[in-house]
């Protein structure tokens, strides 16, 4: 380089080197205090930056974490699920499993018992509804009822017999005082109505007890003397005797209500049809006539609770006595079914119960279960006893 070329060159040093030194007096003519200000605003703005990203470093953590809880209650959610269908399942498969045992068990034990019983009642309630029907036809046409040969001799042992063990048999079959008492409660309506009331059959004076304390004049009748005693010991008013001559001596129209709790079913047909006239007779025009006797409909007592007491003659149907008292003059005001088992005593009780959440085809083989379910129960466990009420007519 010439020094004529070196002269050429600026002072300053150029373009740069001016930037420089304008730079530099700009900074030379700022005072320290607006330096700190300049400083102390970057600060600011550096701390405030710095919050920020705490911030935002804080709110995604904690979405973080409802994310994480979120996750969590969904799969227990979904594991809870798992353990209660296999659960379900599990109780499912056990209920077909006992459906299907079930089934076999009524297909091929009860239905069949129950159907050869039930033919066997109906063939034994078609003789006799036949055999009751030649005997109203009989009273109709006022002819002799047929009345077998009788050995007198063997009739006085036997009803010596029975009159010995007659305490027992009440005492083992009647039931409990408190029992029979409650179940005569419905009836102290009707019969405070129609006072007097002729109680046949009292027994142990259940119910003439139960219509004195309601001030309702009353008196009984029974052939058994050790019952007899039982209740004038107790100041009712009770003759000892049989129910039809104990009828026959009584005056026309003379009490309000004639009752006779199971007694009818210890008579035979012509005995019955002959009280129920003398019934009739001795009843006030409008009187009623109140007859209760074991159901044999139901079939566990028509084929074995009837025929505990061996002093019952035949089982009698609700329709056969109605029957009867049409015949001899009375108006049938209702009849009433009474005193079911107890829901202990009845086909599922004790059993596990029927799956209430099935579906299709397990849902109508339940639901077929216990439609035969509860028409067994009313074949078997339905009422122990009827009751008919009749009126002797106004007219």
């Amino acid at each position: 380089m010439t020094d004529g070329d070196r002269d050429a060159v600026p002072a300053t040093g150029g373009p740069t080197e001016g930037l420089h030194r304008r730079t530099m007096r700009a900074l030379a003519s700022w005072t320290p205090w607006r330096l700190r200000r300049i400083l102390d605003g970057l600060g600011e703005r550096l701390g405030a930056a710095e919050r920020r990203l705490d911030t935002v470093e804080q709110q995604t953590g904690r979405r973080l974490d409802a994310v994480e809880a979120a996750i969590g209650d969904v799969q227990r959610a979904l594991d809870r699920y798992a353990e209660t269908a296999d659960g379900r399942l599990d109780r499912l498969e056990d209920g077909v499993a006992d459906a299907t045992g079930e089934v076999d068990r009524l297909r091929d034990r009860v239905v069949p018992a129950a159907i050869a019983r039930s033919d066997a009642l109906l063939d034994r309630l078609a003789d006799e509804v036949e055999e009751v029907g030649s005997l109203v036809e009989r009273v109709l046409r006022n002819e002799p009822l047929p009345v077998p040969p009788v050995d007198a001799a063997a009739e006085r042992t036997i009803a010596a017999e029975l009159a010995r063990v007659q305490p027992l048999l009440v005492q083992a079959f009647r039931g409990a005082e408190s029992e029979i008492g409650s179940r005569l409660d419905r009836w102290l309506p009707e019969l405070r109505e129609h006072a007097p009331v002729l109680d046949l059959g009292c027994g142990r004076g259940e119910l003439l007890l139960m219509l004195r304390d309601a001030g309702v004049e009353t008196e009984g009748v029974d052939g058994d003397p050790a019952l007899v005693q039982a209740a004038r010991r107790r100041g009712l008013t009770v003759a000892e005797g049989d129910v039809l001559e104990a009828l026959r001596g009584r005056a026309d129209a003379s009490f309000g209500a004639v009752t006779a709790f199971h007694l009818a079913e210890h008579l035979d047909s012509a005995t019955l049809l002959a009280m129920l006239a003398e019934a009739r007779r001795v009843l006030r025009p409008g009187g009623l006539l109140l007859i209760e006797s074991p159901d044999p409909t139901t079939l566990r007592v028509g084929a074995a609770l009837f025929w505990l007491d061996p002093t019952h003659r035949r089982p009698l149907l609700a329709e056969t006595l109605e029957l009867f008292l049409r015949a001899t003059g009375f108006e049938v005001v209702r009849t009433e079914r009474l005193h079911p088992f107890p829901e202990s005593e009845r086909l599922g009780a004790g059993a596990p119960a029927w799956p209430g959440d099935a579906e299709g085809g397990v849902a109508q083989l339940v639901a077929r279960l216990q439609s035969i379910e509860t028409r067994l129960d009313a074949l078997l466990n339905g009422p122990r006893d009827f009751a008919v009420v009749a009126r002797r007519p106004e007219a």
